[in-house]
């Protein structure tokens, strides 16, 4: 097996805050974590992820930077091609279910700043199927993200890195693990 290291980012949030946790992993192997804290269907998700990413000590050793969705902290839209243009480390979004667009674009029109989250979502592109899952991809393309997601998977369909990444944010916010990403 390949000693690539995966950064996967997933969020847990109340209606007060909302904590960001990046789990690095490297095959079956826990190497570290990462925190941050964005708004609430803020629009520093991308600002913030781009600043842990470029401040880690993991850094310069990460093969792909995997998301748990583009929204975070309700929808705190995070721009994937940005995080990737200012990182230079290829972005994959992971989606257990394939996302109901059409509903999504109408719960934004509610928010401030709508058009520019609509933008960002446009910018992310194409949903694509990706065996039992659905990715975005910002800097590589499909058949690299699959084999990144074979490589970094140790039970069930999520990488590694976003099942720890879950389980800690949501501990921290609850008070204990919650649900499955």
């Amino acid at each position: 097996m390949k000693n690539w290291r995966f950064a996967g980012i997933d969020d847990s949030f109340n209606e007060k805050k909302c904590c960001l946790v990046a789990c690095v992993t490297s095959g079956n192997y826990i190497e570290g974590f990462m925190y941050t804290e964005v708004s609430v269907d803020g629009l520093d998700s991308t600002e913030k992820i781009v600043r842990m990413i470029k401040r880690s000590k993991f850094r310069e050793q990460l093969k792909c930077i995997f998301l748990s969705g583009i929204t975070f902290g309700g929808f705190n839209v995070a721009d994937i091609k940005k995080i990737y243009e200012e990182t230079n480390i290829p972005v994959v979004v992971v989606m257990r279910r394939k996302p109901n667009l059409h509903e999504f674009l109408k719960a934004v029109e509610n928010l401030d700043e709508a058009d520019k989250r609509k933008k960002i979502i446009s910018r992310a592109g194409k949903i694509r199927r990706a065996e039992d899952i659905y990715v975005q991809l910002a800097g590589l393309e499909l058949e690299e993200a699959r084999e990144f997601i074979k490589i970094s998977t140790v039970k069930g369909k999520i990488p590694e890195a976003l099942r720890i990444a879950h389980l800690v944010a949501s501990a921290i916010i609850h008070g204990e693990s919650r649900g499955r990403v």
